[in-house]
């Protein structure tokens, strides 16, 4: 193995996830009973024109619905074109009642009891599993979302590297695959925060030096650790991988943001 763990041909497919397009992130539509006071709420300190109060949930790039108990002709016609179109959707029922709400799943109806204000932290929560890898793109506009995206981020990260540590033991090594991956995790991560890859030659190289080599020292670190451990195994190898992992996100999600 090469004593950089990492070759050329890595760094540079690095630096393409990193400048990569993420595309447009869209816009956030909020609709139905007190729209426009949750619609302010989702705004904090973000783009203004991110969140809409009006229109199909076709033109959104996620879709948050506010019911007052059981759901109307219209809550169900637009909840079946949003489910249609797989935009990612969340329901606010401010109902203090228990109904099924067509077309979203259990999990993506966040309560909101009478007279306790809109639960942000929780709709955030639902938005960023919705969204998924796009969600680092409308966090960038909409910094309500951004420690949501960035935790949601942060689990799967870890997971995904517990899982390559503790099943690749038989395909040889496995730290340039976790470095890479660990790399990719915080670039997503700054991302979400409003950092961008844009800039010169040396801009450039010094975007990607920060998260490639605290994935590598984290890298290293770990792989120390196992070494000296008593009772080595493939779960604890995933373990200590998963643990790297979340330290690092959580490192990058402290950094000052743009």
């Amino acid at each position: 193995m090469s004593p950089l763990v990492i070759g050329p041909r890595e760094v540079v497919a690095l630096a393409r996830y990193q400048r990569r397009d993420r595309g447009h992130p869209g816009l956030l539509l909020v609709s139905g009973v007190l729209a426009e006071q949750l619609a302010r709420e989702l705004r904090a300190g973000g783009d203004p024109a991110a969140v809409r109060t009006s229109g199909e949930p076709t033109e959104a790039g996620a879709f948050v619905r506010v019911l007052a108990g059981a759901a109307t002709a219209e809550d169900e016609r637009l909840l079946r074109v949003a489910a249609r179109a797989v935009v990612p959707t969340v329901v606010v029922q401010t109902a203090d009642v228990a109904v099924r709400v067509p077309y979203v799943l259990a999990e993506d109806v966040v309560g909101c009891p009478p007279g306790s204000g809109f639960p942000v932290h929780a709709i955030a929560d639902r938005l960023a599993a919705g969204l998924g890898g796009h969600g680092p793109a409308l966090a960038t506009s909409l910094p309500v979302l951004r420690h949501a995206v960035e935790r949601r981020l942060a689990l799967e990260g870890a997971v995904s590297a517990g899982t390559v540590a503790a099943l690749r033991a038989a395909e040889g090594p496995r730290l340039p695959v976790l470095v890479l991956a660990q790399a990719r995790l915080l670039t997503d991560i700054e991302a979400a925060g409003g950092k961008t890859a844009e800039g010169d030659g040396a801009a450039a190289a010094q975007a990607l030096a920060m998260p490639l080599g605290a994935a590598l020292a984290t890298g290293y670190a770990a792989r120390t650790l196992v070494r000296r451990l008593p009772g080595r195994s493939r779960l604890l190898d995933g373990l200590v991988a998963a643990g790297g992992s979340l330290a690092l996100a959580a490192a990058f999600r402290r950094l000052p943001r743009p």
